[in-house]
């Protein structure tokens, strides 16, 4: 039974509040300590000026006319708080109610506080401390005028009890708010808990609860949320890749499995090269596979963005058309650039002219004898934009979501040699550089666009991104370009 509470004394909210509780208490202290201090000091200051008037008003009247005042004031003292008495040359009393002057009085006309004995005070007086003040009479007799101070510190009194009672409350206020706000913070922290938990076993669909309070745990809920929604991305695309291998590369090796076999069974020198070719070829294709897949991954994850300098895309699409001047003029495919001024980015060479040579590759591929492909390299308003476009059979608007995917390749297209990375290899070099890689129609044929993040061209899917461009300082760059086919 003592868990819960125990819970909620190790709890950081409950023991944030014990401490407001302890600062806020601290702090009326101090102001009612003030106003104690104040209101003591005012009401002193008070009587002390009260009895200095009042005996230097009447020091100077006859005896007789002196006695009729004092016994007035004795009179209309229905409290029993004043005094008021007078002594002759030798300290003898002649009227009033104190008995005697007191010892440690000095007569120097000011207000002093005074312990007076009860053998002191006459009939009705008390034994506590009051204020006095002596002053001598011009006939050499003493003047007495007095006041009980006892109702000042009954009121002292009171101010110390209204402290006492006004601070009991705030710690019990501050305690119950801090255990409310605990017990609050402890369930949505078991909510959030067994969430975890499930997740940790595998249930990868489940999210940490948010609420619309928008307070700092909501913000680690929704940022553990993106987090789970890029983990499980990236679990599909893991699954998706291993589907797409064992799709790609299980027929070709089985195929050149049963070819081997079919070769043994032939006592035919060049049947048993002719199948030893073929099988090197197909590993080949497996090798290019594995090593398109290996350098996505050291694009991704091994290259930074501080290794980057300024790069002239004009002279990236020119170097790559010098590359496929040849392979267009085969495929009698007319080949042409529009690269009119320079566009200075920052960026690697390399890379760059790898992902444009990627495009290009693939405009060729997919462009019929006779066609043609264009590259365009220019400035708009957003930004430097690359377009490589054909007029080959376009891309169909079911598969622009998917064929920046790795191994993403149609089924109509499945016949055409290539291992489904150039595209994706392009669209992770372009994120690299802050650039947004999407496809659009050509009417005929597929454009290919790499734009400055944030260019919206018409009917364009762009390949998913979430980077931004680094601001980089130059360093000089020089990697072989390579088209992954």
């Amino acid at each position: 039974m003592w868990t819960p509470i125990a819970n909620l004394r190790r709890s950081a909210t409950f023991r944030l509040a014990v401490f407001f509780a302890f600062a806020i208490v601290a702090a009326t202290s101090l102001v009612l300590a003030f106003v104690y201090w104040q209101v003591d000091k005012s009401d002193t200051a008070h009587f002390h000026r009260l009895l200095v008037d009042e005996a230097a008003a009447v020091i100077d009247e006859p005896e007789s006319q002196l006695r009729r005042q004092l016994e007035l004031r004795l009179t209309r003292d229905l409290r029993r708080v004043d005094y008021a008495a007078l002594f002759d040359v030798g300290g003898k009393h002649v009227f009033g109610n104190v008995a005697a002057l007191p010892d440690d009085l000095p007569i120097d006309g000011g207000a002093h506080l005074v312990e007076v004995p009860a053998r002191f005070v006459g009939p009705g007086g008390k034994n506590e401390p009051a204020l006095f003040v002596a002053r001598r009479r011009p006939d050499g007799g003493v003047l007495l005028f007095g006041r009980n101070l006892y109702e000042v510190y009954i009121f002292r009194q009171f101010v110390l009890e209204a402290l006492a009672l006004g601070i009991a409350p705030t710690i019990v206020l501050a305690l119950i708010i801090g255990s409310i706000f605990s017990v609050r913070a402890a369930r949505r922290l078991k909510s959030i808990n067994g969430q975890i938990m499930r997740i940790m076993h595998g249930d990868l669909n489940e999210r940490l609860p948010t609420h619309s309070s928008s307070d700092d745990l909501d913000h680690v809920a929704r940022a553990v949320n993106i987090m789970l929604d890029e983990i499980v991305r990236l679990l599909e695309q893991i699954k998706s890749v291993g589907d797409n291998i064992a799709h790609d590369l299980r027929t070709p090796l089985a195929v050149m499995r049963a070819r081997l076999e079919r070769s043994l069974e032939s006592d035919s020198v060049e049947t048993l090269r002719a199948a030893g070719e073929k099988a090197i070829a197909d590993l080949d294709h497996a090798l290019t596979t594995v090593s398109a897949l290996l350098r996505i991954s050291e694009i991704e994850h091994g290259r930074k963005t501080s290794s980057f300098s300024e790069v002239d895309l004009k002279e990236v699409c020119v170097n790559t058309f010098d590359l496929f001047e040849p392979l267009a003029a085969e495929k009698s495919i007319a080949f042409t650039i529009d690269a009119p001024a320079p566009l200075l980015v920052a960026g690697d060479f390399d890379l760059l002219v790898e992902a444009v040579a990627n495009l290009i590759d693939n405009a060729i591929k997919f462009t019929p004898t006779g066609g043609s492909v264009k590259i365009i390299a220019k400035m708009t308003p957003n930004g430097p934009l690359v377009r490589v476009s054909d007029t080959g059979p376009g891309v169909a608007l079911s598969d622009r979501g998917s064929i920046f995917k790795r191994f993403y390749r149609s089924e109509k297209n499945r016949h055409i040699p290539g291992a489904g990375l150039g595209l994706s290899m392009a669209a992770t070099i372009a994120r690299l550089h802050g650039f947004d890689l999407r496809v659009a129609d050509n009417h005929p044929g597929a454009a290919f666009e790499m734009a400055a993040r944030g260019v919206d061209q018409s009917n364009a899917s762009p390949s998913q991104d979430h980077s931004r461009l680094a601001q980089i300082p130059p360093t000089p760059s020089n990697a072989a370009a390579q088209s992954i086919k």
